[in-house]
């Protein structure tokens, strides 16, 4: 058996920024906030399986961890992007990007961190795929 993901766990440059765009854009649920003893806010998110903590530290943002992304599954990556661009949350500019295997689209959390939102077509496929080329 395969660990499954209890949590993830990063600093933000604004917990209330960051809380609004991961409920609203990608559907996480508020279970708790509160100040740490040094004066910095906190929330937990509870997602699909996991929970994401997001505490504030002061000058966190880009650059600050070496995560390239975080994907997030969908089964429709079409209708969320239409929703994000009509809300303004995505870019005219941002299309689906159409794969072998899958399609998805990336955008930024308020901090400028990469989040690849996929919705697969063929992940059984890839991952042969992926044993043959070994």
């Amino acid at each position: 058996m395969y660990p499954v993901i209890d949590h993830l766990n990063r600093y933000v440059s604004d917990v209330e920024k960051h809380t609004s765009f991961y409920t609203d854009v990608l559907g996480y649920e508020l279970i708790g906030r509160g100040v740490k003893s040094d004066g910095s806010r906190y929330a937990i998110l509870a997602g699909s399986g996991h929970e994401f903590y997001i505490s504030e530290k002061p000058g966190s943002g880009c650059g600050e961890t070496m995560v390239r992304h975080i994907g997030y599954a969908v089964a429709d990556a079409d209708a969320l992007l239409d929703r994000l661009k009509k809300s303004g949350i995505a870019g005219s500019e941002t299309e689906i990007v159409v794969k072998e295997y899958s399609r998805q689209f990336y955008l930024k959390d308020p901090d400028g961190n990469e989040i690849d939102v996929i919705q697969w077509t063929g992940k059984e496929r890839f991952y042969l795929d992926l044993k043959r080329k070994q």
